[in-house]
């Protein structure tokens, strides 16, 4: 799915996903490293967003990858849901889900707004 961000949506995402930084920096920092660990596998977003959603998991997941690959990522994204501060990572993600998975987690890594705003990015 295509999705066009606005740089306001885009700059109130940022400044929410700063707000859980600060406010829960131990649960931020687990998902930092997912976020990451889901780049460098190039393992996409929205197989992700969906893992930590709770969602239909068919249309993003990944053929390519590994079992046992597959298997360690699924365990690492595991202790972020399983984390007690979790709720709040989910309700921030799920309040700009229509942003789309690829730009919030984009953000999460030190992306600009400007850089994605008005951008598609296949999920």
């Amino acid at each position: 799915m295509l999705k066009l961000a606005s740089l306001d949506e885009l700059y109130e995402a940022k400044r929410d996903l700063e707000e859980v930084s600060r406010r829960y920096p131990d649960v931020y920092e687990t998902l930092t490293h997912v976020v990451s660990f889901t780049r460098q596998l190039q393992i996409k977003y929205g197989y992700m967003g969906a893992l930590l959603m709770e969602e239909d998991l068919a249309s993003t997941y990944p053929e390519f990858v590994k079992g046992s690959i597959l298997s360690l990522y699924k365990k690492e994204v595991d202790k972020l849901k399983n984390h007690e501060d979790f709720p709040v990572v989910k309700e921030v993600l799920d309040q700009y889900r229509d942003i789309g998975d690829a730009k919030l987690f984009l953000l999460i890594l030190g992306a600009k707004p400007e850089l994605l705003k008005g951008s598609t990015i296949i999920k």
